[in-house]
């Protein structure tokens, strides 16, 4: 996390200096978030629920006009120890509470009790990592995971506005499951949405269902709804 936040300065350094140097003295950055509790993903091997939370954040650079300039997106996602994804950060729960289900992730079958001392908490929560920081080991999608995928979108949006990226995403996204609306879809909530869109329309959709098929609004969270709240944040640069 260190590694990000210090390239994080960077990129923010390089922007207001890009600013300065050309006159664009009305950049802006805003860090947005959104956070949310689920009832998931799934169960364990012997039934006890999983639960886990969500707390998605992006650092958004605006020009004068509202435009993106650029874009990170990350998110933490956090279970209780019974879920059996081996990179899935893990809270145990505080220290003096009941033990939760520990599963195994090599035979995906509950093998205990996780220990919740406050030694192994602060050991515990000290190894959380980002979707990013897990990098292939997030396990979504072997070819293309996570953070090549939320690249792709950042990719995707910059150039819009907040309000153009609100009414993309609410023109191109699966009322069903929040992806990419795909052309070949057999859905009817899906088919119906596809209908008025045109032939140039759909080809863009296949050109970006190529760099992402994720959902960016579901039980994970909303990426749309933290660029909103980085805008709504911004700050301006160069000043």
């Amino acid at each position: 996390m260190m590694k990000k936040l210090s390239m994080l300065v960077v990129a923010v350094f390089l922007c207001a200096s890009f600013a300065f140097a050309t006159g664009q003295k009305e950049l802006s950055m805003g860090v947005g978030h959104s956070s949310n509790f689920r009832i998931g993903p799934g169960k364990d091997s012997t039934g006890t629920q999983v639960y886990s939370f969500n707390y998605v954040y992006a650092t958004v650079i605006f020009d004068a006009k509202g435009k993106i300039v650029d874009l990170e997106i990350d998110a933490l996602e956090v279970s209780t120890p019974n879920y059996d994804g081996a990179s899935m950060p893990h809270f145990s729960g505080w220290p003096g509470s009941p033990e939760l289900n520990f599963t195994d992730h090599a035979t995906e079958k509950v093998a205990g009790t996780a220990p919740n001392t406050p030694e192994a908490v602060t050991a515990e929560v000290a190894a959380w990592k980002s979707k990013r920081d897990r990098g292939d080991a997030y396990g979504m999608n072997p070819k293309n995971d996570w953070f090549h995928q939320m690249d792709a979108y950042e990719k995707l949006f910059i150039g819009m506005t907040v309000d153009e990226v609100e009414a993309w995403t609410a023109k191109y996204l699966s009322d069903v499951n929040g992806r990419i609306l795909n052309p070949a879809a057999t859905n009817e909530k899906d088919k119906a949405k596809l209908a008025p869109l045109s032939d140039k329309e759909k080809a863009m959709l296949v050109d970006a269902r190529s760099g992402a098929t994720m959902s960016i609004n579901d039980a994970h969270g909303s990426v749309v709804g933290v660029i909103r709240d980085a805008w709504n944040k911004r700050k301006p640069l160069g000043k």
